[in-house]
């Protein structure tokens, strides 16, 4: 049986278990298995479920959709159905399948924005309020909104396979008014259909290959780009940068004209932003910055040029032709715009709202640096190519510069929880072992540490790292920002998230280092099962056709809003003076008794607040700050159950300060011992270098020659603490060799 074969069957059958376990339908599974592939893999952000079902109406016709989204780095709308069919043996899905499929979701958005969808739900159906969110952001008038809708898509999730007589044919279907020079889509991923109110529309099929393919093969989908085929153009003009050998990278100077960079934008979306920028762009970014982005292509294109700093991205591999001396990039893999995405998106908008549609005259300078090696890591874990995706968009000169702040899994604080991970051991309660919580920095780094892991091995690695203890670097924000009292934030989905957690943390990790320490690991793993635990209380609960059980949560509810408004709000409510005890949490690695009553309490508590959201779809409504500042105001009274467990702030603050002071002393003296292990000779040989070069204060030359005694005795202090002398010789030194390597000495 081949791989995809034995997939396919192990697919379904989880789906049925899973079924069963959770008193779901097959189908329900599905599109949830689904959905969670594509938010890991960043094609959607935050997608809403509808139960909509199949609904007939005007014109004898039927409309149906399972859900939407909103991307808010292209400004598109995305409805999605499911096409599931619980059997082994499925059919092909066929063209005119896909078409039945299309029509029922534009039947939907025809009956929303022009006709009467009232007529065919009943008042208190949160159809009406799905309908009205739609047709709200679909009839923004002004141009300049962030929230105008300039694309829809179509998504169909079907564990069907593509019928034989679509793979090799062109499933392009163009308005006559479409230019001939557009992209024509693999119809394995995307059909062009036509426009709504004057938006581009297309489908996009998640088949059983295709999910296959992302998710057991491991492999995020990359932009393939064959400019003659897909857009017409021979290419891209570029100068080749002679800049050495053998540094893992090869850098060239392009000039892509205004028009195909939009095109491609139009095209894929944010499938063309590195991930931690389509973060950071989100909604928000420099308004100004846009406004003079736009002023210059609507009034002054022919300076466009000029004016515009271009764009940094990179790319897997690209192909080449050599034409009149002139070389072309005519193919190019995974290209990833890293600086740039506000001029890019800005050409996008302006094409979409047809203020100036064929961008005659504007080329934007690229810088495009290929990076092959995608495997390659340094002793911290961090991959060759994160690396230079972050310092090039560290030090690009861009019109919205991206910090390294926003640039996530490299950053020094994920880089130390990751380590922290590995180094504390969670207490053998729920495991016969002492067991280690994974915190996964890096996408699928998990399943990446098992591939060369054989037999006993991958077992230990199991037993040691539970699948149920990974927490990813978003889900940690999640929690995070959940016991810190940001509900709103949480619900806003994981980009707001880990946008404003990183901006938080990196901050507070700048100005002290020592707080990130043994204790705030584990508090950390607390909140994440505190999280967690309230997540499962109501999957566990629910009440569903196939497994009616009386509950007050109904499967499909607001379970994501729920979770975190509901410990908000508990956290919210604590005594003066009294915290959680968070090492009790994780030394029993599960809360007390009282806590889970008040679980049950909070919940049914706070899912009766956010559905009397007046008119307002509860997901949109949770994730207003207003929502939680006037949840904050009604009344509630905490058990006395749940209050015993409680313990004095001042016992978790000195708690605090105990680990802040023994991380200090354990980072002291082992920076100091690695200053030792360099050793008299290579100081030496510093101090030379800083009197060649003339670099350094007098005091930091002393320190070196005393740096160079200190460490012939390789003497370590008696306590567990540097002394303050010491400290100060090793940071001249240190900062004399920050000197020397800033003017390109070589250090040997």
């Amino acid at each position: 049986m081949s791989d995809y074969q034995e997939y396919k069957r192990e697919f379904l059958q989880t789906l049925r278990n899973d079924s069963a376990i959770n008193g779901t339908d097959t189908e329900d599974e599905f599109i949830n298995h689904v959905l969670d592939l594509l938010k890991d893999y960043d094609d959607l952000q935050s997608p809403e479920r509808v139960n909509c079902g199949e609904t007939r109406c005007s014109k004898n016709r039927v409309m149906r959709i399972d859900g939407y989204s909103i991307d808010d780095a292209d400004h598109s709308l995305i409805l999605f159905i499911s096409d599931f069919e619980d059997s082994f043996d499925t059919p092909n899905l066929t063209m005119s399948r896909i078409d039945e499929l299309y029509w029922k979701m534009f039947y939907f958005l025809d009956e929303t924005c022009n006709g009467k969808i009232s007529d065919y739900f009943d008042d208190s159906d949160d159809m009406l309020k799905v309908a009205s969110f739609v047709r709200s952001k679909l009839n923004i008038a002004n141009s300049d909104d962030p929230e105008k809708i300039l694309k829809i898509r179509f998504l169909i999730l079907t564990n069907k396979e593509l019928d034989s007589k679509l793979m090799n044919k062109d499933l392009l279907q163009s308005s006559e008014k479409k230019s001939k020079a557009r992209r024509k889509t693999k119809s394995t991923k995307k059909i062009k259909k036509d426009d709504f109110k004057g938006l581009p529309l297309e489908i996009n099929l998640w088949h059983l290959e295709r999910i296959y393919d992302q998710e057991k093969l491991n492999l995020t989908e990359t932009v393939h780009i064959d400019f003659e085929k897909d857009y017409g153009t021979e290419g891209i003009p570029c100068i080749k940068g002679n800049i050495g050998d053998n540094l893992g990278y090869q850098a060239y100077i392009a000039i892509i004209p205004g028009k195909l960079l939009a095109d491609i934008y139009i095209d894929y979306g944010s499938k063309v932003l590195e991930g931690n920028v389509r973060a950071f762009l989100g909604t928000g970014g420099a308004k100004s910055v846009n406004n003079g982005i736009r002023k210059t292509i609507n009034n002054e294109p022919q300076n466009f040029f000029t004016y515009n700093n271009g764009i940094a991205a990179t790319a897997a591999n690209i192909e080449f032709v050599k034409q009149d001396s002139q070389l072309y990039i005519t193919e190019i893999d995974d290209l990833q715009i890293i600086n740039g995405g506000q001029t890019t998106a800005s050409l996008a908008e302006a094409v979409l709202k047809k203020t100036n549609q064929g961008l005659e005259g504007i080329f934007v300078p690229m810088k495009l640096t290929v990076i092959e090696d995608r495997e390659t890591e340094n002793v911290d874990g961090i991959s060759f190519y994160d690396q230079m995706v972050q310092d090039i968009a560290k030090y690009a000169n861009s019109q919205n510069k991206v910090t390294a702040a926003d640039l996530f899994s490299n950053d020094p604080f994920h880089i130390r929880m990751e380590k922290m991970s590995k180094s504390y051991l969670a207490p053998p309660k729920r495991f016969a072992v002492p067991t280690a919580w994974y915190y996964e920095r890096s996408r699928k780094k998990y399943k990446q540490e098992q591939i060369k892991l054989r037999g006993e091995n991958l077992k230990r690695f199991l037993a040691k790292y539970p699948k149920e203890q990974i927490v990813t670097k978003e889900q940690l924000a999640m929690y995070l920002t959940t016991v810190e009292g940001k509900p709103h934030i949480v619900a806003k989905g994981k980009n707001f998230v880990i946008k404003e957690f990183n901006q938080n943390i990196r901050e507070t990790f700048g100005k002290n280092k020592n707080l990130f320490n043994e204790f705030f690991f584990h508090k950390s793993i607390a909140a994440t099962i505190i999280f967690r635990t309230v997540d499962d209380y109501l999957e566990e609960n629910k009440d569903s056709a196939k497994k009616p059980t009386g509950f007050w949560y109904k499967a499909g509810g607001f379970k994501m809003d729920i979770v975190p408004y509901s410990i908000a709000k508990i956290l919210d409510c604590l005594p003066q003076g009294m915290s959680i005890d968070w090492e009790s949490i994780w030394q029993r690695q599960k809360i007390g008794p009282g806590f889970m009553k008040e679980i049950a309490r909070a919940t049914k508590f706070t899912n009766d607040f956010i559905c009397d959201c007046n008119g307002m779809i509860v997901s949109e409504y949770c994730k207003k700050a207003s929502t939680w500042e006037s949840f904050k105001e009604v009344k509630y009274t905490l058990s006395q159950a749940f209050v015993d467990e409680l313990i004095p702030y001042s016992v978790v603050k000195k708690q605090e300060q105990e680990a802040s002071k023994e991380k200090k002393e354990g980072d002291g003296l082992k920076s100091l011992v690695e200053f030792v292990q360099l050793g008299p000779v290579y100081w030496n040989a510093i101090s030379e270098l800083a009197e060649k070069h003339g670099v350094g204060t007098n005091s930091e030359k002393t320190s070196l020659l005393k740096a160079i005694v200190f460490t012939k005795k390789a003497e370590l202090p008696k306590s567990n603490s540097v002394p303050m002398n010491v400290q100060l010789m090793m940071n001249d030194c240190y900062a004399i060799k920050e000197k020397l390597v800033s003017l390109g000495v070589k250090i040997r």
